[in-house]
């Protein structure tokens, strides 16, 4: 594919994008309510229900990775300025993970922050900042910063193996070292191994290899894909209830979820990149079958999806809320309803005050987005 034509590409919309952060933003809100399964004592259905939910929704991360490769490869390609790159990723992810991670040192720690030093606290937070430990949701920006960094390095060792005819060679290699590193997280013969960008490696190489691969066919690439939907969906799910059952063999040997030992999960970690890629291609599907529609599912899934990341910076405030009120109405993780009205509640409310902040002076600073209208319209 000739220079022309990436610049031409780089103009024209993929709108499949918006359905897939909302399929990823509602994914990330079902790992952190159906999560506490965990916290049930005895193995149960409820138990087994939650947790292939969770396993299944873990796509939630790495496709927001790919999003992340395919948007900057059709922006950033050869010749162009590091300066402008790098001020505008800044702008885009470190102003709000800043405020984001001054609110949740507050909301997490304020009681104890109350009777802190000034220097005590600034310590703290510091130490959030720089560890990502304000939330346990915002470690994401620990990994997506470290890509950005590495961007311009990734994209001219992939396009210098794209031009000797050898980018599928350089997605295999990513996806075995992204494999092997996973699994050495799970091993006690590598304990210095912490969660990093190594970690999403392959999912944001298959981002940039799309570009090139899926933007050139799409017509063909869309008609083959949908007619293999229900195959996607069964795989899927197949391989769902596969990675689960390393786990499930550990809960039923008499662990609870946090004490099973690490190697239970190497067994997932090996299912997890094919699980995790049929389930893009579903989604990919389900995403072009919305696109141009005009049904209620269509209008909800792209504003969600317009709204995403502001959604994912600030759920976790609605999720925790709805928590607490549940239990002091004694409904708890033991309870079905629990899971549903958490999942319910943390997505209206989130919305809900994401589009409002969107109108707030600035608010592409907090949010990562503006609205452009003058009119709130929700």
């Amino acid at each position: 594919m000739d220079q022309k034509k990436i610049v031409h590409m780089a103009h024209k919309t993929i709108e499949e994008i918006n359905y897939l952060r909302g399929f990823g933003v509602l994914a990330v809100i079902a790992i952190h309510t159906t999560g506490y399964f965990t916290e049930i004592k005895s193995y149960n259905t409820l138990v087994i229900v939650n947790l292939w939910t969770d396993v299944f929704s873990q796509f939630a991360v790495p496709l927001f990775i790919l999003i992340s490769g395919v948007v900057l490869a059709r922006n950033y390609r050869s010749n162009f300025s590091l300066t402008e790159f790098y001020k505008k990723r800044i702008r885009s992810i470190i102003p709000q993970y800043l405020i984001f991670s001054i609110l949740y040192t507050l909301f997490n720690n304020w009681a104890v922050m109350q009777s802190n030093p000034l220097s005590a606290n600034l310590a703290l937070l510091l130490n959030n900042i720089v560890h990502s430990n304000a939330s346990y949701h915002l470690w994401f920006f620990s990994i997506i910063i470290q890509l950005y960094i590495l961007y311009p390095i990734i994209i001219k060792i992939y396009d210098l193996c794209k031009r000797i005819d050898r980018a599928e060679v350089m997605l295999a290699m990513l996806l075995i070292i992204q494999t092997l590193w996973m699994v050495g997280l799970h091993s006690s013969s590598f304990p210095f191994i912490k969660l990093n960008f190594v970690s999403f490696l392959f999912y944001f190489g298959l981002g940039i290899y799309i570009v090139d691969y899926f933007d050139s066919n799409s017509n063909q690439l869309t008609k083959a894909f949908k007619n293999l939907t229900p195959v996607y969906l069964i795989t899927s799910l197949a391989l769902t209830i596969g990675a689960s059952f390393f786990i499930i063999i550990g809960l039923k040997t008499g662990y609870d979820y946090y004490s099973i030992p690490a190697y239970f999960f190497i067994g997932s970690e090996l299912i997890y990149p094919v699980l995790r890629v049929t389930t893009f291609l579903l989604l990919l599907n389900l995403a072009t079958s919305l696109v141009g529609k005009r049904s209620l599912l269509a209008k909800v899934i792209y504003r969600i999806g317009d709204y995403s990341f502001g959604i994912y910076l600030i759920h976790i405030f609605f999720n925790q809320y709805a928590i607490k009120i549940l239990k002091n109405n004694a409904i708890d993780y033991n309870n079905w309803a629990f899971y549903p009205i958490v999942f319910v509640i943390t997505v209206v409310f989130s919305y809900l005050v994401v589009r409002l902040l969107s109108y707030v002076p600035y608010s592409y600073y907090i949010i990562g987005r503006k609205n452009p209208k003058s009119k709130i319209r929700i």
